[in-house]
């Protein structure tokens, strides 16, 4: 299984489900192995995540046993235990890191991963009294560009990072077709993501969902006419909006998304 798994007596491997299939494949995969430490499977909650994903990480907690930490963001305690009845649905994680740091995070600028996803897990792993661990992301094969940055990201931190897809030469239809196969699958369609209007997502793919949900883009604006900025640079969520309706189908052919664990599968 790659050199990875020579793991030494004591060592851990932190498991970092992001709650998409690719994720949750690498999960099951894993704990049909034998790994040589224990493990924590880890999902941080930022509150914008889609109810869909809920469910799907809630239906995977039940298959493996309820053995998922469900983790939050939290500004005074780093973060706080939460589970899938009790976790944010309305983006408050998310607004409160925001009010904290008082601008929006943006393409240059993307703490939003870093600060509610990476440190609330490493701070939970902390306050077991683990000092280093292995943590375990689920990249496929197929994401090249994907490889370094991520593993970039543990080079200054307590953490290795493997990539076990990639080990393993797992590619997206590899994914797909497993979890047809599976009893239950992430009722989310290909062009929504986990995170409902991340700002990382193609004009496309927002002008898609606010059309259906315009609902959805609520938040985003209380959150920019809050902080006197914007998420994307040159325009806002209303900006946007207001674009649509001139033309409903003016970004429809647009795929321009820049690749974040919280907008892909």
């Amino acid at each position: 299984m790659g050199r990875k798994e020579a793991r030494t007596a004591g060592e851990l491997y932190v498991i970092s489900f992001s709650g998409g299939r690719t994720s949750a494949y690498m999960t099951e995969q894993l704990l049909k192995r034998q790994l040589q430490a224990p493990a924590f499977v880890c999902f941080a909650n930022t509150g914008k995540e889609e109810p869909a994903t809920l469910e799907f990480v809630r239906r995977c907690d039940e298959h493996w046993g309820g053995i998922i930490h469900w983790l939050e963001y939290d500004p005074d305690s780093k973060y706080r235990i939460v589970s899938y009845e009790t976790a944010s649905r309305n983006g408050e994680p998310y607004a409160a890191l925001i009010a904290k740091r008082r601008y929006l995070p943006n393409v240059v600028a993307r703490f939003c991963t870093q600060d509610l996803k990476i440190r609330p897990m490493k701070h939970f792993i902390m306050s077991l009294g683990h000092r280093y661990w292995t943590n375990v992301v689920g990249i496929r094969y197929d994401e090249p560009l994907r490889w370094a940055k991520t593993k970039n990201i543990g080079q200054k931190e307590r953490w290795d990072t493997w990539l076990p897809l990639v080990d393993w030469k797992v590619t997206k239809p590899m994914v797909l077709d497993y979890w047809q196969q599976m009893p239950f699958d992430l009722q989310l369609k290909d062009y929504e993501g986990n995170c409902d209007l991340c700002f990382l997502k193609g004009k496309g793919k927002l002008q898609q969902i606010i059309q259906e949900f315009p609902e959805k883009a609520d938040w985003w604006i209380e959150q920019e006419m809050r902080i006197g900025g914007t998420f994307h640079k040159g325009y806002s969520y209303q900006q946007l909006i207001a674009l649509m309706k001139k033309s409903p189908t003016l970004f429809h052919q647009t795929d321009d998304d820049i690749q974040c664990i919280c907008n892909i599968d």
